[in-house]
């Protein structure tokens, strides 16, 4: 089903397009974007896009072979998850961003004691940017995994650089099941898949070892669940799921300015925990943040359109980056359409 030519009229719900009365949108750009992409990539079996506005979706749209049920490895996209499940324990008084290694692990060498568990979602622990061997190996502990990589040489001090790796994140999940005393897939049932209705949505290595930093499956739905509570500021279901102020400080740039050594995404203005700023105010406020996997799978929030959106697609994230940025720029672009998004009911 393809859109027509001027006009999505707000309407009850037609194959492979989910449209709510209300303002309708002239999101035929979009669909040609995507249609194109994927004629230019025939190696891309299909993909999917879901945009949500005001607690309901404004454009739902299958692609190629994909469905509503389209399961993949979203890659780097778990990262923002896994820092929801974190944000979670530290809002329950469990766990502080603030948290030491040293806290956890006494015996981890002296120059790794003070790194925070912020700096281990932020990428700026001074941990080295290659996975240690034992990352998203199951014939490992998640503790052995964790001792394995904080023997590793630091790259740089704590704090003074910025170095994305999957190193950081594993320890902090470590650090998890010891304030909690559960294994990270229980806390990432109990804090993240449950509450937030995602069935289809797991570690595909959920055992002792699980892969934190970039471990997850996920269809589109269930990931859309995450970002809509972020866009309605920490609200699912009619109840507070996460503090308001949790997730502006989430999105704050949680390296401090730090010089970048090592990026996917060097055109971003800073990273907070666990996900991206893609877009900043004046004052530095993020606007758009997101989380792209490099299987080019990717999840946003645009704080100032209301908008929530999961792009999900399997193939190599830097085949389509300069495709993610105008895609994540249409959306923007149709949604504050002065025409487009003010009426035609």
């Amino acid at each position: 089903m393809r859109f027509p030519p001027l006009f999505l009229f707000a309407a009850s719900a037609v194959v492979n397009t989910v449209v709510h009365a209300g303002p309708a949108y002239h999101f035929a750009p979009v669909t040609q974007q995507i249609d194109d992409l994927l004629s230019s990539h025939p190696g891309i079996s299909g993909a999917s896009l879901i945009v949500i506005r005001e607690g309901a979706p404004i454009y739902e749209e299958y692609f190629g072979d994909y469905t509503q049920t389209t399961r993949i490895p979203i890659a780097s996209a778990s990262k923002w998850l896994s820092a929801i499940a974190i944000e979670r324990l530290v809002e329950r008084g469990q766990m502080r961003w603030s948290d030491t290694v040293g806290e956890y692990f006494p015996g981890a060498s002296a120059d790794k004691q003070a790194i925070t568990l912020g700096q281990l979602f932020s990428h700026t622990s001074g941990l080295p940017a290659n996975d240690a061997p034992c990352v998203g190996d199951p014939s490992y502990s998640l503790d052995s995994c964790a001792q394995q990589i904080l023997g590793l040489a630091l790259a740089y001090a704590p704090g003074s650089a910025f170095a994305y790796t999957g190193n950081g994140m594993q320890v902090g999940g470590r650090m998890a099941e010891i304030a909690t005393g559960k294994s990270w897939a229980q806390i990432f049932a109990d804090e993240v898949t449950t509450p937030l209705g995602m069935p289809d949505t797991s570690f595909y290595h959920p055992g002792a070892n699980p892969q934190i930093a970039g471990g997850i499956g996920a269809t589109m739905l269930d990931y859309s669940h995450a970002v809509q509570m972020i866009a309605q500021h920490g609200t699912w279901n009619g109840a507070q799921y996460l503090e308001a102020d949790g997730i502006v400080e989430m999105q704050k740039d949680q390296t401090h300015g730090a010089p970048v050594l090592n990026s996917p995404d060097p055109m971003a203005y800073g990273y907070g925990y666990g996900e991206w700023r893609n877009l900043v105010d004046a004052q530095g406020n993020a606007v758009q943040v997101s989380s792209t996997g490099k299987y080019a799978t990717s999840p946003w929030v645009d704080n100032q359109t209301g908008v929530a959106a999961v792009f999900l697609v399997y193939t190599t994230a830097a085949l389509l980056h300069e495709q993610l940025y105008a895609l994540w720029g249409n959306v923007r672009a149709v949604v504050l359409d002065p025409i487009y998004g003010d009426g035609f009911d």
